[in-house]
């Protein structure tokens, strides 16, 4: 295959989604190098694109708003539409799969535009907007899908690789992030992602104080309590007063600082969610909490990545998220789990990817 220089990303959302599509881009840059990678993404997500250090131009979009009014919106799209048509790619590639991204992908210049068969869309329209067509993987986590539509285009001859990503941060966020360390810097630092858009990702708030309270047993270590909104922000308040000078509600961090913030911990706890896989692109081990979806598709990549699965009372299985996610009644898989179960299967993680001095810690 001749040498390419240029690639375009169309993955818009979410922002989940798009972090562990990130390994695309060191794929892209180790097979071609020098070669410069722009990406598509829904206004939201962008800081956080534009944070990526590999990435040259990020080209928003805002569907959701353009599509209240699309006259009234014209000069913001036909904005867009000049910027994606400004550039000749050599490659581009439709990770999304669906016909918003479809629509994007058509209007764009590229050589080849790479995207799913027909039998592996969700939406068929996407089908008509690209030029390459490869099956998706079901069987395959959700980091391994994209990697193999790239194998799957460029022959697979270059292997890829769980590249630790350093996100850039502003001068404010980079101070703020140096107050940040400063706390529990003396104790086993735990980053602690309890939050999900979705009640039956996370446990109870019982289950939850429990299982920390066994962990500060026998590691007596800083909590670092995440929130994002003020729902997550008084279930934060509330552990941080539970565990007095060792607990932290942190919030108000960007999704760069966040994650910049996590390489400062020693592991992080945390539901299916997207400080999950935030986590995933750092050296921090992680342990993590599913339930109506699944850890095989989901969790970060890498035996320093353990998760708890969560069992199904009702026998329904599935390959990535349970069908009855969002109208499951009872979320039983994940909230009538006990925290000695959840604490037995983290002692043995700790055990693997702590310092051995830090066991036992009081």
């Amino acid at each position: 295959m001749p040498n390419m220089k240029q690639f375009l990303i169309v993955k818009t959302s979410a922002i989940g989604d798009v972090i562990q599509s990130f390994h695309i881009i060191d794929y892209l840059k180790k097979r071609f190098p020098g070669c410069e990678v722009d990406w598509v993404v829904e206004k939201g997500i962008a800081p956080l694109l534009r944070a990526h250090p590999g990435i040259r131009s990020v080209l928003e979009v805002d569907t959701k708003l353009w599509r209240t009014d699309f006259f009234a919106y014209r000069q913001e799209i036909g904005a867009f539409r000049k910027k994606l048509k400004s550039t000749n790619y050599d490659a581009l590639f439709d990770l999304q799969g669906n016909t918003k991204s479809g629509a994007i992908t058509a209007l764009a210049k590229a050589r080849q535009k790479v995207g799913y068969s027909w039998n592996s869309l969700p939406e068929k329209p996407n089908y008509f907007s690209t030029n390459a067509h490869f099956p998706a993987h079901p069987e395959k986590s959700v980091r391994e899908g994209y990697s193999q539509l790239l194998e799957d285009f460029f022959g697979g001859d270059t292997p890829f690789e769980n590249t630790p990503l350093k996100l850039n941060l502003t001068e404010k966020e980079e101070c703020r992030l140096q107050r940040l360390k400063q706390l529990g810097f003396q104790r086993p630092r735990i980053m602690v992602c309890f939050g999900s858009n979705w009640k039956n990702k996370t446990l109870t708030d019982a289950t939850l104080k429990q299982f920390l309270d066994l962990i500060d047993e026998i590691l007596a270590p800083a909590f670092f309590f995440m929130f994002g909104n003020d729902k997550e922000k008084k279930q934060a308040d509330a552990l941080e007063r539970a565990f007095g000078e060792n607990g932290h509600a942190v919030g108000e961090l960007s999704l760069p600082l966040w994650q910049r913030f996590m390489g400062v911990v020693e592991c992080v706890i945390s539901t299916d969610s997207a400080g999950l896989h935030l986590c995933g692109t750092t050296e921090t081990p992680s342990f993590s909490l599913f339930g109506p979806s699944s850890a095989r598709a989901y969790k970060p990549v890498g035996d320093r990545h353990q998760a708890f699965q969560g069992t199904c009372p009702y026998d329904i299985e599935f390959n990535k998220r349970c069908p009855n996610l969002r109208t499951c009644e009872t979320g039983s898989c994940l909230r009538e789990v006990s925290a000695e179960d959840l604490f037995e299967q983290f002692q043995a993680f700790w055990e693997k990817v702590s310092e051995p001095a830090l066991l036992g810690t009081t």
